[in-house]
């Protein structure tokens, strides 16, 4: 009797068993994004002179502890931050993110020998920029936010010789996570070129 009640609830117990697969199977596939560098249209063709050739370290630089992670991160609001299921980052967001930046400034100072940190110590660096990223997310569909503040240090003696602290927002042109990332990239090459500025006023000094 026992084994026909449990031959009878069989077929329902599979069907059971084949939802939840099927539910498991049919999970969502993660959806991975990286920043982009500046295109050459954004970068004045200018060809240096040889007095303006200049050798620039990158780093180090520091990231806000809610941002060092694989999942991309957006805000509801200005207190809620909402990390992405699906979402992530390609590889290391700070690693990403460093080497955007140099590439960047590579390109908005002609001429130029960029390193990462840490370079060898018979580098000879005239200009070392230490960044630390406070902020860098937003909102789908409205705006990416990039606060960083950073600093200039010059010579073997690394003298502070310059601080900023720059605020950026730049719209969002879709709804998705891919316009979100674009948007930040836009943000991150206007932080390049606030620091690139600012090395070729000290550079002509």
């Amino acid at each position: 009797m026992t084994v026909k009640q449990f031959s009878r609830g069989l077929p329902v117990i599979m069907a059971i068993v084949a939802i939840f697969l099927g539910g498991c199977t049919r999970s969502q596939a993660p959806r991975f994004y990286a920043l982009s560098p500046m295109q050459p249209d954004e970068v004045s063709s200018r060809r240096p002179s040889p007095a303006q050739k200049l050798v620039i370290g990158i780093g180090p630089i520091k990231l806000a502890d809610y941002l060092d992670q694989s999942n991309l991160v957006t805000r509801t609001s200005d207190n809620q931050v909402v990390k992405a299921e699906y979402d992530r980052w390609a590889g290391s967001f700070k690693d990403d993110l460093i080497n955007v930046l140099t590439e960047n400034i590579g390109s908005l100072v002609p001429g130029s020998e960029v390193y990462l940190y840490p370079w060898r110590g018979s580098v000879p660096v005239g200009y070392q920029v230490a960044l630390e990223v406070v902020r860098c997310d937003g909102r789908l569909g409205e705006a990416a936010v990039l606060v960083a503040r950073w600093s200039i240090f010059g010579g073997p003696e690394k003298k502070l010789l310059k601080m900023g602290r720059s605020s950026l927002r730049e719209p969002v042109t879709g709804a998705d996570y891919a316009a979100l990332v674009a948007a930040e990239s836009r943000a991150l090459a206007q932080l390049s070129q606030d620091i690139a500025e600012a090395i070729k006023k000290l550079g002509k000094h």
